[in-house]
């Protein structure tokens, strides 16, 4: 991708992308591209792409062993990186609203991660070991019935 000098401009790809493309949530910084495989989301701000990419990795890192899984791109279902993706967020907005009486919901997820960033210092402090419940638990949408016959 080249910027409007001519450059050759990074890509700063969502590392929550699964949520945003089942549209079960937004991000204030998500910009729909359409690649070689279809539609994906990249981050319009390095900042929070940035911190984004730091707090999936520490989500990873803490649910790989409890799926049972290496971190390896070759051999990782796909459907274990959606349960990361989808039941880290909804874990960490679980936590973030536990005795406030809102509800966890997934509307801006860099505005998520600014919340985790406000309330812990940091997203290397949020306290992804208590969020393994929330992906381990996480059901993923069905794509279709299977025809019998």
């Amino acid at each position: 991708m080249r910027n409007p000098h001519g450059e050759t401009a990074m890509t700063l790809k969502c590392p929550f992308a699964a949520p945003i493309t089942a549209g079960r949530a937004a991000c204030r910084n998500a910009q729909e591209v359409v690649r070689r495989g279809g539609s994906e989301y990249d981050c319009r701000s390095e900042a929070d792409h940035t911190a984004c990419t730091a707090l999936f990795e520490r989500l990873k890192a803490a649910a790989l062993p409890a799926f049972e899984v290496e971190d390896d791109p070759l051999s990782m279902p796909h459907s274990t990186l959606v349960k990361i993706q989808f039941g880290g967020l909804l874990g960490l907005a679980r936590l973030l609203t536990e005795g406030t009486g809102q509800t966890a919901e997934l509307a801006d997820v860099s505005g998520l991660v600014a919340l985790a960033r406000e309330r812990y210092g940091d997203v290397g402090l949020v306290p992804c070991a208590e969020l393994t419940g929330d992906m381990l638990g996480y059901r993923l949408d069905r794509r279709g019935s299977r025809r019998r016959g």
